[in-house]
This record gives structure tokens, C-alpha cells and sequence, in this order.
């Protein structure tokens, strides 16, 4: 009886892995994400550190959903910071990554 109930455990771990759960604000909405190349006319309002979970009941979430979720949370602070743009400074690492803020003209 014990391996029927694993199976549905599994299927809801796996289902709510693959779930995204962050929404983008209507101010992040207008945040842009760009490469670090392309910063140089732009002014550095700072850096925020965004995290989000990365293994549910042990499963390993998407990294594409991680990732986006990242860039999402990056965006919505960024919103916050009086920053129009975005640019990741490190890659993702066990659900969180640094990304600079910047207003650039015309952005």
C-alpha cells in the first residue's frame, strides 16, 4: 500500500516543480533586461541579490524557470529602486543570482 501512495506524492512534486510562481508588477512590466555589454551609457542605481526556491520536496525545479523567475524578482526590485533596466552580474546558483540596476536613457 505504501508504493500507491508514493506515486501521486511523486506526480504532485514533479507538478508543482514545474509550476512558475512569480508574477511580474506593473512597474517591473517596464524594466528591461539587458546583457553587461550594453550598460556603458547607463547610470548604476545599485545591485540586488533575488532568490527563489530551487528544489521542492527534494525535486530540482527547471533551471529555465528558475531563471526566469529570477529575472522577474530582479525586475520588480529594480521597479522599486527607481531603475529601468537590469543585467545579470552572476549566473544562477542554488536559486539565487545578483543582478546590477541602472537607468539608461532612452530605455
Amino acid at each position: 500500500m505504501t508504493g500507491f501512495k508514493l506515486i501521486p506524492l511523486a506526480a504532485v512534486a514533479v507538478l508543482i516543480a514545474a509550476c512558475t510562481w512569480v508574477p511580474v508588477s506593473q512597474q517591473g512590466a517596464d524594466v528591461q533586461v539587458f546583457p553587461p555589454n550594453e550598460v556603458g551609457k547607463c547610470e548604476r542605481k545599485g545591485k540586488v541579490t533575488v532568490s527563489v526556491k530551487h528544489k521542492i520536496a527534494g525535486a530540482h525545479r527547471s533551471g529555465e524557470k528558475v531563471s526566469l523567475e529570477l529575472i522577474t524578482l530582479a525586475r520588480n526590485a529594480a521597479a522599486k529602486m527607481g531603475g529601468n533596466m537590469v543585467s545579470p552580474e552572476t549566473d544562477p546558483n542554488e536559486g539565487s543570482q545578483v543582478f546590477g540596476v541602472y537607468v539608461c536613457p532612452g530605455s
